[in-house]
């Protein structure tokens, strides 16, 4: 009798615990996809900041320097990157000890989570912590010409001179512009917030009195950037603090 009523005691003791989740369970997280600026973490500077762009098993980004690319799996709140390749530009020794620190912690990365509308990668080392970025207003770009108007070197602004020059980028990747004396043409892609152009050819010869303005268009457009569309004006900021000012050519 005596054995019954322990055997009877443990089963309530299972039941128990059975009743909604298990102790230690963690319910599942919504998947980190979406475009990421690093706000915590490592050190970083206005001029070069650090994004990261997760789509299904692929993440992207830039790393205050260099762009970024390799493969991420996620299980619950687990998370891990795999082998990074990158770019190879070389930028102010406190950039580059910025991406170093940086890839070395998401490399490291275990798990992540949410606090607010932050995502946080926990690890051995410093948790890095995201902000949400804003997606590039695509379909106000698409399929419109710009022409430039102004030019924007730190607090400097200058008009635009020589022949019209113009942006376009295309839905099916590619881009056409022109500086004011030369012609560029090339594909663009978004990742993190940013538009990069990996490819970028240029035609043409510029006159003295245009060389600036040349470099200056072909720096922007080069360069990732930031663009944001206000009526029939859109601006194009570069990662390193310059500017391009186009109205939209109906």
């Amino acid at each position: 009798m005596g054995k019954t009523l322990v055997l009877i005691a443990v089963l309530l003791v299972a039941v128990g615990c059975g009743d909604g989740e298990p102790s230690g369970a963690t319910t599942d997280l919504p998947r980190p996809d979406g475009d990421w600026q690093l706000v915590d973490g490592v050190v970083t500077s206005p001029e070069f900041p650090i994004t990261m762009s997760i789509t299904g098993t692929e993440v992207s980004g830039r790393a205050a320097c260099n762009s970024y690319f390799g493969t991420v799996m996620v299980n619950t709140a687990a998370i891990e990157f795999g082998e990074m390749g990158s770019t190879a530009m070389a930028c102010e020794p406190a950039a580059m000890a910025a991406e170093s620190a940086f890839l070395t912690a998401l490399a490291a990365a275990e798990a992540f989570e949410y606090r607010n509308d932050r995502l946080v990668l926990t690890g051995p080392s410093d948790d890095l912590v995201f902000a949400p970025v804003a997606p590039v207003p695509t379909a106000a770009l698409l399929d419109t010409t710009w022409v430039l108007e102004t030019l924007i070197e730190g607090e400097a602004a200058t008009s635009a001179n020589g022949e019209p020059a113009s942006l376009a980028l295309a839905a099916d990747g590619t881009l056409t512009a022109s500086t004011g004396c030369r012609t560029l043409t090339g594909r663009w892609l978004e990742s993190g917030g940013v538009i990069i152009v990996p490819e970028l050819a240029a035609e043409g010869e510029c006159p003295d009195a245009l060389w600036k303005q040349d470099s200056l268009v072909v720096t922007v457009v080069g360069d990732e950037f930031r663009a944001e569309v206000d009526g029939d004006v859109l601006t194009l900021t570069s990662m390193g603090g310059d500017g391009l000012v186009y109205r939209a050519v109906r």
